[in-house]
């Protein structure tokens, strides 16, 4: 086990990525090692146990708990300073100081190193990716890559016109919306109706800054 998680350290491949693709090395680029690791993520054959990457809206309660603030990894830096001011804390350094600095520190923006680490996923992986997290996206306002405003969250964007084909494909399914306690098919148009309650409720504070 020791000598397994020195490897990992040494390399960052783990196993589960190896299973999606058996010609990672340590000499494979970040870029391809993530782009292993979203194949294993979005496989139906491949099991992640990491509570690191399951989605949020459930994991974190969104549709049940009044959050007036959402704050993301790809900006922290900004963010942490708001999160001070608005709790009355700006005399204190935030645990885990180091978020503080940023990538910024080393001379390589959030936008250019997530646009490397990407560069290895085609669009078909892209899409799989999306809608794995689709509620995150759209009940959190995050913003796909493409989005003039990443890496902040837009809840202004037209979701209906950047998720919609996602949202579509749940057609045929029988699923649980966010928010209710019905299950029946989702459709685009009942999704809109709970997607609006939603950006009503939990972003009310949010978005009044």
């Amino acid at each position: 086990k020791q000598w397994y998680q020195r490897r990992v350290r040494a390399t960052g491949i783990k196993s589960f990525m190896l299973e999606a693709n058996p010609n990672l090395t340590e000499d494979s680029s970040d870029a391809e090692k993530y782009a292993a690791f979203v194949q294993a993520l979005v496989s139906d054959d491949i099991q992640i146990v990491d509570r690191h990457f399951v989605t949020q809206w459930n994991t974190m309660k969104i549709c049940d708990f009044p959050y007036d603030m959402i704050l993301q990894t790809e900006t922290t830096k900004e963010q942490i300073m708001e999160m001070k001011e608005h709790v009355n804390a700006t005399q204190f350094t935030f645990p885990g100081s180091r978020s503080e600095v940023g990538l910024e520190k080393a001379g390589e923006s959030t936008l250019e190193k997530t646009k490397e680490m990407y560069s290895k996923i085609g669009p078909d992986l892209m899409d799989k990716l999306y809608s794995f997290f689709l509620w995150d996206f759209v009940l959190t306002g995050y913003s796909k890559l493409d989005n003039p405003n990443f890496p902040h969250l837009d809840l202004e964007q037209d979701f209906d016109l950047e998720f919609g084909h996602l949202i579509k494909n749940y057609e045929s399914r029988v699923t649980q919306v966010p928010g209710t306690d019905a299950t029946h098919p989702v459709t685009a148009d009942n999704h809109q109706s709970t997607t609006d309650t939603h950006q009503s409720t939990s972003y009310s504070k949010r978005s009044k800054g």
